[in-house]
């Protein structure tokens, strides 16, 4: 099954935890145009915000929503491998 952007962003920094957007392109191996975007769109959605964290970065996070939609997704593989 091949994923989508927003999946592999939210997979991604449900693992993670924090990144900058270059960060999050490099990983998921996509175009920063496209990871921008995708960003903004996350960020509408309640998915991700954008923050400044103490050491001065500015990061993208998962909002409580986000951490239960990768839990979907987590969850949703688990079935999928027992079918």
């Amino acid at each position: 099954m091949k994923m989508r952007t927003k999946e592999k962003i939210i997979r991604y920094l449900g693992f993670i935890g924090r990144a900058d957007r270059n960060q999050i392109a490099n990983y998921i191996l996509a175009k920063q145009t496209v990871v921008t975007t995708r960003l903004q769109e996350l960020k509408h959605s309640g998915i991700v915000q954008y923050m400044k964290w103490s050491d001065g970065h500015k990061v993208w996070v998962l909002t409580q929503e986000g951490y239960r939609r990768c839990d979907y997704y987590e969850q949703r593989d688990k079935r999928t491998r027992a079918d």
